[in-house]
C-alpha cells in the first residue's frame, strides 16, 4: 500500500483541475483496504474513493484521504451455451473490460463502449449510453463495508439503480468500497439500435455484430466528445432532464424542434445539450478558462487553467438560463466535491 501526502490530483481527474489530497493511498487489493482501516489516523479522516476521475469536479483541495482504486482481475464464474457470468475487479478499466468481453464473443456491453472510467465507477454511477445502462447487465456487487469492517455483496435489484445513480451514490456514499462487480452477458447478440442516430449510422452494414456496434459507437463518441487528454472535461456535465408529457406538449408549442425520448415511467426525456445550445453557450468569452464543447454543449471543458470554482460558476449560469427559458432545472451528473 503506497501512501502520499499533499498529493496533486491534477493528473488524477479528467477535468484536469489542479487540486490536492491531504493523503492519497493506492488500493490494489483487499489487503490494502484492511491496512488502511488499521491506520486509525487516516481511517478517521474524510474519505473519497477515486477510479479514473472521469466523472468528478474538484472545487477545492480534499482535506482527507483519497483512495485510488487499482484493483484488477477478471474471472469467469459460470458459462453455458447461452450465458456467461463474469466477475470483474472494480479498478478494471471499463472500456478495456468491454473489449475483453467482445473478443470472447460475449455481448451486452457494446453500447457502453468508450465510456471513460472504471468498472466500479460505472456501477456507482449506473453509467449508460445509447439505450443501455450498467444496471441491465449487473447481477451482484461486492463491497467492503467501512462501518463493520467486512466484505459483503448485494444483489443488483437491491442497489436502487436509477438514472445515473445507485445506492452507492446515496446511502452508501463514503461508507463502502466497491471491490468487484459480477455481470451476466449473452452469447446471443441482441442489438439495441434505436437511440439517437445510431440506427442510421448502422444501415451501411449488411450484418450487424457486437464488434461493429462497438466500432460505430466509439466513432460517434469521438465525434461528439472532446478528448480529455487534449481538452480537460468530465464528459456529460448535466443529466438529461425528464418532464411530464403534459409539460412537453406545452413546451413544444414554442420549441417544436426539441429532441425527445419516451421514458419507462411515461415521461419525456429532453436533450440537456440542446437546451444549453439554444441558450447560447457554445461561444465562450474571449480569454475564458472554462466553456462548453464546440460540438456538444452538454460537455463543459477546461480551456486552460480552469478551477473548480470556474466550472461551478458556469454551471450556475447555465442552470439559470435554462430555467428562465424552459422552466427546467438541470441537475449535474458529475460528482462535485
Amino acid at each position: 500500500m503506497l501512501i502520499y501526502s499533499d498529493f496533486s490530483l491534477k493528473e488524477a481527474n479528467t477535468f484536469n483541475i489542479d487540486a490536492k489530497a491531504a493523503i492519497y493511498i493506492e488500493i490494489a487489493g483487499l489487503d490494502d483496504i484492511e491496512n488502511f482501516v488499521r491506520k486509525r489516523r487516516y481511517f478517521e479522516m474524510p474519505r473519497l474513493v477515486l477510479g479514473n476521475g472521469s466523472n468528478i469536479l474538484f472545487t477545492k483541495d480534499f482535506k482527507g484521504v483519497v483512495l485510488k482504486n487499482l484493483m484488477k482481475g477478471i474471472k469467469v464464474l459460470n458459462e453455458d451455451d447461452e450465458i456467461v457470468t463474469i466477475k470483474a475487479s472494480s479498478g478494471e478499466d471499463l472500456d478495456g473490460f468491454i473489449e475483453y468481453t467482445l473478443k470472447n464473443r460475449w455481448s451486452g456491453l457494446e453500447n457502453l463502449s468508450s465510456i471513460p472510467g472504471t468498472v466500479g465507477g460505472a456501477t456507482f454511477q449506473n453509467a449508460g449510453a445509447y439505450g443501455a445502462e450498467v444496471k441491465n447487465y449487473v447481477t451482484e456487487i461486492e463491497y467492503y463495508d467501512f462501518e463493520d469492517f467486512t466484505l459483503k455483496s448485494i444483489k443488483a435489484e437491491d442497489c436502487k439503480f436509477g438514472y445515473r445513480t445507485s445506492i452507492f451514490k446515496t446511502e452508501f456514499l463514503d461508507k463502502v468500497f466497491i471491490t468487484a462487480v459480477t455481470f451476466k452477458l449473452s452469447k446471443k447478440f441482441s442489438a439495441i439500435v434505436t437511440y439517437g442516430n445510431l440506427e442510421e449510422r448502422l444501415k451501411e452494414f449488411a450484418v450487424l455484430t457486437p464488434s461493429i456496434m462497438r466500432r460505430v459507437i466509439t466513432a460517434i463518441r469521438k465525434e461528439k466528445l472532446p478528448d480529455y487528454k487534449k481538452l480537460g472535461n468530465a464528459g456529460s456535465f448535466f443529466k438529461n432532464p425528464e418532464i411530464t408529457k403534459a409539460a412537453f406538449e406545452k413546451l413544444v408549442k414554442d420549441f417544436p424542434d426539441l429532441r425527445n425520448y419516451p421514458t419507462e415511467n411515461g415521461g419525456i426525456k429532453l436533450s440537456a445539450g440542446q437546451l444549453i445550445d439554444i441558450c447560447g453557450f457554445k461561444k465562450p468569452e474571449e480569454g475564458a478558462r472554462i466553456g462548453v464543447a464546440k460540438y456538444n454543449a452538454l460537455v463543459m471543458v477546461n480551456l486552460g487553467g480552469a478551477t473548480g470554482k470556474d466550472a461551478v460558476n458556469l454551471m450556475k449560469q447555465i442552470q439559470k438560463a435554462v430555467k428562465e427559458k424552459f422552466g427546467i432545472k438541470l441537475e449535474p451528473e458529475v460528482v462535485i466535491c
